[in-house]
C-alpha cells in the first residue's frame, strides 16, 4: 500500500495528498506533519518497511470537506485520492487515483467562500514587452482579461490585482525580474495569494482553447491575451478534473469605460474594506448593500470597485433606481420575492462539476419557482434597464418541473443516505422502496396466494442460514407441487422454497443497496438534464443579480434620504449640503453637519483646506470622493442637490503608515503615493491630498506641499482637494484664480474650542494644536510648558533661534516636574522608615527632581 501511496504522491509534489483508506483520508510523511500542525490532528505512525514508523494522521471521509476548507484557506492545495474499486469485490490492493485537486482559486464548496464575495484565480503571462492577465471566477463562470506593457505593471496590473484580490495566481513565461516584482507586490498586500509557476506544454495550442467556452465576439476582442486565457482554463480543468463548460462569460477590463480606483484609494475611502481590520463593517458597501441574494451582493461589490465613466451608462442605471424609488409597491414586492432566491449561480457550477448535493437541488427548485412572479413584477417597469433585464430572465418551466417531479421536498444533505428521489418519479425505485418498507405485507400476500393456489396450510418463516421458506406440517397430506424445493426436514414438518419466494428474498435482502444505487443513478440523470440548460440559467442568474443591485440602491436611497445627482459635461462638481454616507450612519449622539463643495476648472480647480486636527477636513475630502464614486455607479447620494461630471480616476493620499515589510518610512510611503498620483492623474481626475509633507521637517514639508500644489495647478489641472496644517500656503490663492482657500469653522471660548464642522471660505491663521491636545486630555502642566515653547517659536521670525532654558522652565513650571515627587511624599509613611530607608528615599526624590529639571 505504501508503494502505491508513493507512486500517487509523485503526481502532486506541491500538494497535500488525502489518501483514501476505508472510511478515512490518511496523510503520510511531511504531509502528515503539516496537516497535524495546521488542523490540530494527532500525529501517529504506521509501518512503512523501515525500522522507524512513517508519520501519519487522518480525518473521517464524511467530514473531510471541513478539513480541506481549513487547509485551502491557509493557502495549501489539497489532492484527493479516492478508491476506484469496492474493497469487498477486489483481491489485493484497491485501485486508487486522484479525482481532483482543491486549490484556493478553484474551491467550490458551499461554505468555503463568502456568499457575497468573489473568489478569483488569475494567470499572468509575458509575451515580449506585454503582460497579459486573465482572471476567472470558477464558482460563477466568469472570466476577465486585460493587457499592459511591462512599464505599466504598477499602475495597471497591480491596481487590477488590488481590486479583484485573487486567491491564487498562475504564472507562466514571466521573466524572473517581473516575477520578483509580482512577489514583492503580493507580500505587501493584506490578502493571501498562492502563487504557482507552471511550464507551458508546447504540444498544446493554448490560444485556441477559449473558442470552446466563449462567444466568437468575445474571443475576437480578446485576441491579444487568448494564450493567457487558455493557460488558465487548462489549469482549472486539470486541477478540478471535470468539465468546466459553465465558464462562458468573457469580459474585458476596459479602462475607457470604468473609473479606475487604485489600491490606496480603495483603502482610504473604505469602499469595500475598512482600514482597521479589512472587514466589511463601516464601509460604503455595508451602507449600500440591501441586496437579498448572494448574486446581487457580489455584483454590487463589483459595481463599487469599477464605477462607470459614460454618462449614458450611468443614466441607464439611474433611471431604474429612480423608478424603484418612486414605485414603493414595486420595490417592496421585488424585495420580498428576491429574498426567496438562493445562490443558484454557484449551484449551477456545482451541477456542472458534479459536486451538487440534494439540498442544492431544492434551493435551485425554490429559486426557479419565484421567477414567474419576478417577471410579472418587472412587466410593470418603464425604465430601459429594468425592461431589458426582464427579457433576459427566463422562467425555465421544464427544469422546475423536472425538479418538482424528481426531488423530495426535504431530502437529506448527502445522497448516500437515500430518501432524495420523490415517489412516482421511477416505478422501479418505488417497487424497491415498497419491498423495503412493506416486506411483511408482501410476505402475507405471497402466503395467501400459495394457500389459495395449492390448498395446503402453510406458514412463512426465516432463518439466517436458509433465508425465507414455506413450512408445511406432516399432518398435511395433500401432494406438494413440483416447483416446491425441499430445504430442510424437521421432526413434524418440512421447509420448502419456491421461485417466487426466492426472488422476493433476493429483492428484500438487497433492497437498501439497490435503492441507494438507483437513487444515485436517477440523481445523476437529473443533473445531466440540468447541465443542458446551465448557460440559459446562468443568464437568468446574472440578470437577477442586476435587478437585486438596482433594488438595493433604491432601498438605500429611500431609507437614508438620498437624492438623484444630475450629470454634466462641464467638468464641474457642485454639491449642496453633502453628507458622508458612512459616517452619518454610524454617528450615535451627534447629527452629521452637511457641507457644500464647488470644483471646476475656472475658479475652483484647487481647494486648499486649513483648520485644526479633528475638525473634519479629512472627512470632508473623503465625502466628496465617495459621493462622486456613488454617482458613477448609478446610485443616489446624500445631499440636497448635486451636479457632477464623471471623473476618470480618483486618487487619494490620506493618512500616515509605515511599510515595515519593505523598510519604507511613513514619509517614503507618502512621497511614493504622491509621485504615483502626479504621474498618472489627468485633468479629468479627482485628487485628494491630506497633510502632504508632515512626515519630515516643517520647512521641508511646507516646501513640498507648496510645490505639489503648484505642479497640479500648472501641469495636471485636475480637480483637487488639498488639506494642510501649513496655513502659510493660503497666500497661493493670491497668485492664481484657480486656487481657493477654505477652512473649518471653529468657535473659541478662552482656551477651549468647539468644532462646528462647517467648511467655509477663507484660511486658518493657526493650527489650534494645543487646543486639540487639551481636548484629548493631555495634562495641563504639559500644555503650559508647550505654550511657553510656542510663544518662543512664534517670536522668531524665521527659524527657531532660542527656546527657553530648562532652568527657566523649571522656575516657571515647577509644578510640572514636581508632581510625581509630591505624590511620592504624600504616599510615604515617614515614621515607618528606618534611617537608611529614609536616606535612600530622599536620594531617589532628588534624582527624579534633577532629571525633571534637566539638571545633572
Amino acid at each position: 500500500m505504501m508503494k502505491q501511496y508513493l507512486e500517487v504522491k509523485k503526481q502532486c509534489q506541491d500538494q497535500l495528498l488525502f489518501f483514501r483508506l476505508g472510511d478515512f483520508y490518511e496523510m503520510f510523511f511531511d504531509d502528515a506533519i503539516t496537516a497535524s500542525r495546521e488542523l490540530d490532528l494527532t500525529l501517529t505512525g504506521r509501518a512503512g518497511g523501515n525500522k522507524e514508523k512513517v508519520p501519519m494522521c487522518g480525518v473521517p471521509f464524511h467530514s473531510a470537506d471541513t478539513y480541506i476548507e481549513r487547509l485551502v484557506q491557509k493557502g495549501y492545495k489539497v489532492a484527493i485520492c479516492e478508491q476506484m474499486e469496492d474493497p469487498k469485490m477486489t483481491k489485493g490492493i484497491v485501485k486508487r487515483q486522484i479525482i481532483k485537486v482543491v486549490t484556493p482559486g478553484t474551491i467550490t464548496m458551499e461554505h468555503a467562500v463568502a456568499a457575497k464575495q468573489n473568489n478569483y484565480i488569475g494567470c499572468i503571462m509575458q509575451q515580449g514587452n506585454m503582460i497579459s492577465l486573465a482572471l476567472a471566477e470558477v464558482t460563477t463562470g466568469e472570466c476577465m482579461w486585460m493587457a499592459c506593457s511591462i512599464k505599466q505593471m504598477e499602475e495597471k496590473l497591480f491596481d487590477i490585482l488590488s481590486v479583484y484580490t485573487p486567491r491564487e495566481l498562475v504564472i507562466e513565461t514571466l521573466a524572473s525580474s517581473q516575477q520578483l516584482r509580482v512577489k514583492r507586490f503580493l507580500e505587501t498586500r493584506d490578502w493571501s495569494c498562492t502563487v504557482t509557476a507552471i511550464q507551458r506544454d508546447e504540444s498544446i495550442a493554448y490560444e485556441t482553447l477559449p473558442v470552446a467556452y466563449f462567444s466568437a465576439q468575445a474571443v475576437e476582442k480578446a485576441k491579444p491575451v487568448l494564450a493567457c486565457i487558455g493557460v488558465l482554463l487548462k489549469y482549472i480543468a486539470d486541477v478540478m478534473k471535470s468539465e468546466i463548460s459553465h465558464m462562458n462569460l468573457l469580459i474585458a477590463i476596459d479602462y475607457t469605460k470604468q473609473l479606475v480606483l487604485d489600491a490606496a484609494s480603495l483603502r482610504h475611502l473604505e469602499v469595500t474594506q475598512n482600514v482597521r481590520d479589512g472587514g466589511r463593517k463601516g464601509t460604503l458597501l455595508e451602507v449600500l448593500d440591501h441586496t437579498q441574494t448572494a448574486m446581487g451582493g457580489r455584483l454590487l461589490r463589483k459595481w463599487l470597485e469599477s464605477p462607470l465613466l459614460s454618462i449614458g451608462d450611468i443614466t441607464y442605471r439611474q433611471d431604474s433606481v429612480a423608478e424603484l424609488v418612486q414605485k414603493v409597491t414595486l420595490r417592496q414586492d421585488l424585495v420580498n420575492i428576491l429574498s426567496r432566491i438562493f445562490d443558484f449561480e454557484r449551484i449551477l457550477t456545482r451541477i456542472e462539476i458534479g459536486t451538487v448535493n440534494p439540498k442544492d437541488m431544492v434551493a435551485l427548485r425554490e429559486s426557479l419557482a419565484a421567477l414567474p412572479t419576478i417577471k410579472q413584477y418587472l412587466a410593470q417597469a418603464q425604465s430601459r434597464m429594468l425592461k431589458q433585464l426582464a427579457t433576459q430572465i427566463s422562467v425555465h418551466d421544464d427544469m422546475h418541473t423536472l425538479l418538482m417531479r424528481g426531488i423530495n421536498d426535504n431530502p437529506g444533505t448527502v445522497l448516500r443516505n437515500g430518501g432524495v428521489i420523490r415517489s412516482g418519479f421511477s416505478a422501479e425505485l418505488d417497487e424497491i422502496r415498497r419491498l423495503a418498507a412493506d416486506s411483511q405485507t408482501i410476505l402475507q400476500e405471497l402466503e395467501a396466494t400459495e394457500r389459495e393456489r395449492t390448498g395446503i396450510k402453510m406458514k412463512i418463516g426465516y432463518t439466517k442460514v436458509f433465508g425465507y421458506y414455506f413450512e408445511i406440517s406432516h399432518a398435511n397430506t395433500k401432494p406438494i407441487p413440483d416447483y416446491y424445493v425441499r430445504k430442510q426436514t424437521l421432526v413434524n414438518a418440512e421447509r420448502y422454497i419456491t421461485p417466487d419466494l426466492k426472488e422476493f428474498e433476493v429483492k428484500v435482502l438487497t433492497a437498501q443497496e439497490r435503492m441507494l444505487a438507483l437513487e444515485t443513478a436517477l440523481f445523476a440523470t437529473i443533473r445531466e438534464d440540468l447541465q443542458q440548460q446551465i448557460a440559459a440559467m446562468q443568464q437568468t442568474a446574472r440578470a437577477l443579480a442586476q435587478v437585486d443591485c438596482l433594488v438595493s440602491l433604491a432601498v438605500a436611497a429611500q431609507k437614508y434620504r438620498y437624492i438623484r445627482p444630475q450629470l454634466n459635461t462641464e467638468r464641474t462638481i457642485l454639491i449642496r449640503d453633502g453628507r458622508h454616507p458612512i459616517i452619518e450612519r454610524f454617528m450615535k449622539s451627534e447629527v452629521f453637519v452637511p457641507n457644500d463643495v464647488q470644483l471646476n476648472h475656472n475658479d475652483h480647480e484647487i481647494l486648499v483646506i486649513t483648520g485644526p486636527n479633528m475638525a473634519g477636513k479629512s472627512t470632508y475630502m473623503r465625502q466628496v470622493a465617495v459621493l462622486v464614486l456613488m454617482t458613477q455607479i448609478g446610485a443616489f447620494i446624500p445631499a440636497k442637490e448635486a451636479s457632477i461630471c464623471p471623473v476618470d480616476r480618483i486618487f487619494t493620499r490620506i493618512g500616515a503608515s509605515d511599510d515595515i515589510l519593505t523598510g519604507q518610512s511613513t514619509f517614503m510611503v507618502e512621497m511614493k503615493e504622491v509621485a504615483y498620483i502626479l504621474k498618472h492623474a489627468t485633468m479629468n481626475s479627482l485628487l485628494i491630498f491630506d497633510e502632504i509633507g508632515r512626515g519630515t521637517s516643517t520647512f521641508d514639508g511646507m516646501s513640498i506641499a507648496r510645490a505639489v500644489i503648484e505642479y497640479v495647478e500648472s501641469k495636471v489641472h485636475a480637480l483637487t482637494l488639498f488639506a494642510t496644517h501649513y496655513h502659510e500656503l493660503i497666500d497661493m490663492s493670491d497668485k492664481t484664480t484657480k486656487i481657493k482657500n477654505y477652512t473649518v469653522a471653529v468657535k473659541e471660548r478662552g482656551k477651549d474650542i468647539t468644532f462646528l464642522r462647517r467648511i467655509i471660505a477663507g484660511g486658518a491663521d493657526r493650527s489650534y494644536g494645543l487646543h486639540v491636545a487639551r481636548l484629548a486630555g493631555v495634562p495641563e502642566s504639559l500644555l503650559s510648558r508647550a505654550e511657553v515653547i510656542l510663544k518662543d517659536l512664534e517670536a522668531a521670525e524665521t527659524r527657531p533661534c532660542r527656546v527657553s532654558s530648562s532652568k527657566e522652565v523649571f522656575e516657571r513650571n515647577i509644578d510640572l516636574f514636581t508632581n510625581p515627587i509630591i505624590d511620592a511624599l504624600l504616599s510615604v509613611d515617614v515614621m515607618a522608615l528606618t534611617p537608611i530607608e529614609a536616606i535612600s528615599f530622599l536620594y531617589k526624590l532628588q534624582t527624579e527632581a534633577k532629571e525633571g529639571s534637566g539638571m545633572k
